[in-house]
């Protein structure tokens, strides 16, 4: 979606930007104004890295520090993030382990992004985490687990879609089908087209309703920071999506999600000398 604007320029730097247009690829003064600002801001975007530690049954403690390759899960997250542009990068957690994640990538320099540890006090969600940053974010935004391996995703990709479409978030979606025990693993959704109309988190096999899910990946509004509830995946999808607030691209790469030794074993055989 574009809106119609009026700004004051510099007759001096109206005549460079006039100086791109090709009738090619740039057509006019608009097309050459917004290639400009495309370009300017390309490599200032935000990322946010929820790195939830909670260790059960079914999760590994400190999987950010697992390795793949040699480079660690987090290490491979901000490699990813920087090439896509997002030079700006937020990690929410607790403050053990941002100490832990501290060690090994320590404030961004060697990875040329600017980062910030962002301590969560008293966890109560996904959502009181992202909330945490109501008053540093205050443009679109990039969302991320830190125990997935994202390596091969379109990043710029989603975030186009969702700057086009009238959305509070755009999240990655995802087509086969992960379960466990007698509940899926992450959060289902229904699209139509480019909109999610419905979005339940794990619901049981017996109600299950699609074979898409949630693939921890969303690109968001600040204006999200507004809605109710302390879970991203129980209160504010599921509300998104009703309201039809809620963006989804489908995506064909594998989904590569690290929670237990047996996922770790699989990601790196299906991973080894990549």
């Amino acid at each position: 979606m574009k809106e119609k604007i009026s700004i004051t320029i510099n007759e001096k730097i109206l005549k460079d930007i006039d100086s791109i247009i090709d009738n090619i690829f740039i057509r006019n003064r608009s097309q050459a104004i917004e290639y400009l600002i495309k370009k300017a801001t390309k490599d200032s975007k935000t990322a946010v890295i929820l790195a939830d530690n909670k260790e059960s049954s079914t999760r590994l403690k400190n999987r950010f520090a697992l390795k793949i390759n040699r480079s660690t899960i987090i290490e491979k997250a901000v490699r990813k993030l920087e090439n896509s542009g997002f030079k700006n990068i937020f990690i929410i957690s607790d403050h053990d382990t941002l100490t832990n994640i501290f060690k090994i990538i320590g404030d961004g320099t060697d990875f040329n992004v600017k980062i910030e540890y962002i301590d969560e006090e008293i966890p109560e969600g996904s959502a009181s985490a992202l909330k945490l940053l109501r008053n540093k974010i205050k443009t679109t935004f990039l969302v991320v687990a830190c125990d997935i391996i994202f390596d091969s995703l379109d990043l710029l990709s989603l975030w186009q879609q969702h700057l086009q479409e009238k959305v509070i978030a755009t999240m990655i979606v995802n087509s086969s089908i992960i379960i466990s025990a007698k509940k899926t693993m992450f959060g289902h959704v229904k699209l139509e087209g480019k909109k999610i109309i419905s979005y339940i988190e794990k619901p049981l096999i017996k109600n299950l309703k699609s074979t898409i899910f949630f693939g921890s990946i969303f690109v968001a509004e600040p204006e999200i920071f507004s809605h109710h509830g302390k879970s991203l995946e129980v209160d504010i999808f599921p509300e998104l999506a009703r309201k039809g607030l809620l963006g989804g691209q489908m995506c064909s790469s594998e989904h590569l999600h690290i929670h237990s030794y047996e996922d770790l074993t699989a990601v790196r055989k299906k991973l080894a000398g990549k």
